[in-house]
């Protein structure tokens, strides 16, 4: 939920008039960067303020019935077709090249999904969505699919390889934060013990994110990125469900999605 922060820096790209020709994009990220990329501006905003306190969103009651705490079915189909209209042809006109990342199960790596994938169930996003033990395992091109950021939470690695010489970063976290180890191995390893590349790839998640930010952070000194993140005040969990705090989040990133811009026109020169 935290992720609605970037949804806010989306909605200032849009007022700019600011469409990347690429993006690469991991969990709550990859969900949330596709009403920028259908040009809805609002949409992520609405969904703040008429859906994520229903629980059909998100509940426990989801976990115990389908064993997921988001009902993914309601978020990328139900709402979609009754609530908020999604401008589907707009989204595959736009030329961005944008990448969902997805962690393969089997053999613990980021599989990068490309943009003309993701139809009718946006499986690719479901997947890089969905977490272990508060989600099922999504089956999709033939692999046993669970959340993108597990190993490329800051996928700025997947961004170099393809050749961008400028990055534009959004964090989720304030300057200086840490991730430590995660503390659940021992239940990690009794629900997915068939899956050792998944339970190694877990066990390295806090190094991995802790390598992508200082990486980031190198290229933005050297003047080769730009990073847009909270910088502190209001503290909003993984699984808020408070519109109030979630939208005071959203239009954090709004504000500082509008500084940044000032930002890249200076350094970009556009």
């Amino acid at each position: 939920m935290r992720g609605f922060y970037s949804a806010g820096v989306f909605e200032a790209f849009m007022d700019a008039g600011i469409m990347f020709p690429y993006i690469s994009a991991v969990s709550a990220g990859a969900a949330n960067v596709l009403s920028y990329i259908s040009g809805q501006r609002g949409r992520n905003r609405l969904v703040i303020e008429r859906l994520v306190s229903d629980p059909r969103y998100l509940s426990i009651r989801n976990l115990i019935k389908n064993h997921s705490l988001f009902n993914y079915d309601f978020i990328f189909n139900v709402v979609p077709s009754e609530h908020l209209y999604f401008d589907q042809h707009m989204f595959n006109r736009v030329q961005t090249r944008l990448l969902t990342g997805a962690l393969d199960c089997w053999d613990g790596r980021t599989v990068w999904f490309e943009k003309h994938t993701l139809r009718a169930d946006y499986a690719p996003v479901v997947a890089s969505c969905s977490i272990p033990l508060l989600s099922p395992m999504v089956r999709y091109d033939d692999r046993d699919l669970y959340d993108g950021g597990i190993l490329d939470p800051i996928p700025i690695e997947k961004s170099i390889e393809d050749k961008n010489k400028f990055h534009v970063v959004i964090l989720t976290q304030e300057p200086g934060y840490k991730k430590d180890a995660s503390k659940l191995g021992p239940v990690f390893w009794a629900a997915y013990r068939k899956y050792p590349h998944l339970i190694w790839a877990i066990r390295e998640r806090h190094n991995a994110y802790n390598r992508q930010v200082a990486l980031a952070e190198q290229l933005q000194r050297e003047g080769r990125a730009l990073i847009i993140r909270p910088q502190g005040g209001l503290k909003v969990s993984r699984f808020e469900n408070d519109p109030k705090k979630l939208l005071a989040l959203h239009d954090d990133g709004h504000r500082d999605g509008a500084a940044a811009v000032a930002k890249l026109r200076h350094l970009l020169r556009f």
